[in-house]
């Protein structure tokens, strides 16, 4: 897979993650609380490919790379808002929709202008790069320090 089809598989993992979560309900605390959790760590895989590995391989292809990452915090401040909102709060469900919505528009600037962009440093770069993103994502997926980044994350945001 290339570069832009591993990150593209990702985004739909996070756009699934939400929209799950955005159709919970107050009565289901449990699977709120399984999809919240479960969506911080992917984000926090996500971001960290792309900012090791993806975006230093298309500084030079790709002049929005500072969008992005002004996307990246703005879904991280959106994140945070969302984890500190109790999930039986009646608010849950429109913080989790402003989140949807703000990634939702970051995919689509990614997918739309920068992979195209990407596509300069030819099939061969982007195949290498996408076996790179493939093993990160699965390093950091099985990774114990990023289960710990997570739970400690989770539970300073919660503190705030």
């Amino acid at each position: 897979m290339k570069a832009d089809e591993v990150l593209i598989a990702h985004h739909d993992v996070l756009r699934g993650l939400l929209r799950g979560l955005a159709e919970t309900t107050g009565e289901q605390l449990g699977r709120r609380e399984e999809l919240r959790d479960r969506l911080l760590r992917e984000l926090e895989i996500h971001t960290q490919i792309e900012d090791e590995l993806f975006y230093p391989a298309v500084r030079d292809v790709s002049p929005l790379l500072s969008l992005a990452h002004a996307e990246h915090r703005q879904i991280d401040d959106q994140l945070a808002t969302v984890m500190r909102t109790a999930t039986d709060d009646p608010e849950f469900t429109t913080e989790v929709r402003m989140l949807e919505k703000t990634l939702r528009h970051h995919t689509m600037e990614e997918e739309q202008r920068i992979f195209p962009q990407s596509h300069a440093l030819g099939e061969e770069r982007l195949e290498e790069l996408g076996a790179q993103l493939r093993q990160r994502q699965l390093e950091l997926t099985r990774s114990g320090g990023m289960r710990l980044i997570v739970r400690l994350k989770r539970a300073a945001l919660r503190l705030v």
